[in-house]
């Protein structure tokens, strides 16, 4: 049992979240379990508590105790719980924090309840509770204090670009080319991920398009966003909003990761009710445009092995981009394939909502990706391509559980591969 405080700081934290939205959810679901096999992790596992409208269920218990008359005069007959309840708070955490956040749910149920809201409302009684998990806590942490303190890692990390820049003008002969950094006025801000993978593609890519263009000294990833703490994950934004203010950028350029350029794109405004004053853009539909304004020309590839393409949740159902990737692809390939099913209907891989960076879900996400590995395999393609680093982590998994022989690339990865110099 908690202690009294704590205890009253999760009723807080749950009134606090009460809205009309969740009284909604938590009112209109009507247990048809739809749901149920829309859910990657039902599918494979049939472990009931991973069940989409059960998991809502546990914040409903909630409620029920604490906002309903029935439910508190009745508790036993109308299930309301405690929120101390030790076995509903470990149930709680097992299935808020193994949530991909992929929402295949809300787009199969009829009333469009969104479960990843309903999960929000969890991870604030967690956090509350101190029952938020402890990797993501930590990574949220050090992009923090990295973001206070990036005068120390500057050096290093300037020194790494340069290394980087013959490989750039060796690719695109231009004797001139570079990676710039902290460069003011420039047209584009782009932010990317911890690693070189994600810096020299797009790089190739920003100056053979000729870009006035800036790189980030920050990560686009937010493990705040995934930890459900908004107060961390805007701190965490804030980094790259003021950098964009102090550079006076126009356009701010997400890499391949759907969370970090929906937290930019939309979750930044909810949680300041400010507008950031510069456009916020993903890399994919902006290599996309690049190709359609003749910024950049690619090569047809003469290769006959297939390509397909994973449509990433963030990137995809909850971000909207899906003929983008593919007006990319077949500029390059004859050879393309679709995964079936596929856009809005696509199975998640498994490693989203920071799974991959969670060391107790290795073997539950890789086994709850079965689903995504068979569907790869149906296409008999030898390469597959996404624009979103956490998948591809996790394709690289299921590659080599389940022996699918084929290439994981980023869809900037390929571009530049395939760019006419």
């Amino acid at each position: 049992m908690l202690d009294i405080e704590k205890k009253e700081l999760m009723i807080q934290t749950l009134k606090n979240k009460v809205n009309k939205q969740l009284l909604y959810y938590l009112d209109v679901c009507a247990r048809c379990a739809i749901c149920r096999d829309a859910c990657h992790q039902y599918k494979v596992t049939r472990d009931p508590k991973y069940i989409p409208a059960y998991r809502a269920e546990l914040i409903r218990r909630l409620y029920k105790k604490y906002f309903s008359v029935l439910g508190k005069l009745f508790p036993k007959i109308y299930e309301a719980k405690d929120i101390d309840d030790e076995f509903l708070l470990s149930e709680l955490y097992q299935v808020t924090y193994a949530c991909t956040g992929c929402r295949r749910c809300m787009y199969y149920c009829p009333f469009s309840i969104d479960t990843l809201h309903i999960l929000s409302v969890a991870k604030a009684i967690l956090l509350s509770a101190g029952m938020e998990n402890q990797i993501l806590r930590e990574l949220s942490d050090a992009a923090i204090m990295k973001g206070e303190n990036i005068e120390l890692f500057k050096d290093i990390f300037v020194t790494m670009l340069k290394e980087s820049e013959p490989e750039i003008r060796e690719k695109i002969k231009d004797k001139n080319a570079q990676i710039p950094i902290d460069k003011k006025n420039a047209d584009v801000l782009y932010v990317a991920l911890s690693g070189m993978h994600s810096i020299l593609p797009a790089a190739i890519i920003f100056d053979k398009a000729k870009i006035n263009w800036t790189l980030s000294m920050f990560e686009a990833a937010n493990y705040g966003y995934f930890l459900g703490d908004s107060q961390k994950a805007k701190t965490i934004a804030d980094r790259i909003v003021s950098e964009a203010k102090r550079l006076n950028v126009k356009e701010v350029i997400i890499t391949e990761c759907g969370h970090a350029y929906r937290v930019m794109n939309f979750f930044y405004e909810a949680w300041t009710g400010q507008k950031p004053p510069f456009k916020v853009s993903a890399l994919i539909d902006s290599i996309s445009r690049y190709i359609k304004d003749g910024l950049i020309e690619v090569n047809k590839n003469p290769s006959s092995e297939i390509v397909t393409y994973h449509d990433p949740c963030q990137v995809g159902r909850n971000g909207g981009f899906f003929e983008e990737p593919r007006y990319v692809i077949n500029a390059i390939t004859d050879n393309f394939r679709e995964l079936t099913p596929n856009r809005t209907k696509s199975w998640c891989c498994g490693g989203g909502g920071g799974l991959v960076a969670i060391p107790e879900m290795d073997e539950f996400r890789i086994k709850t990706g079965e689903i995504k590995a068979n569907q790869i395999k149906e296409t008999e393609a030898r390469i597959i391509i996404s624009p979103c680093e956490n998948c591809r982590l996790q394709l690289d998994s299921l590659n080599e559980k389940y022996g699918m022989d084929i290439k994981v690339k980023s869809m900037m990865e390929f571009v530049a591969e395939n760019l006419k110099v």
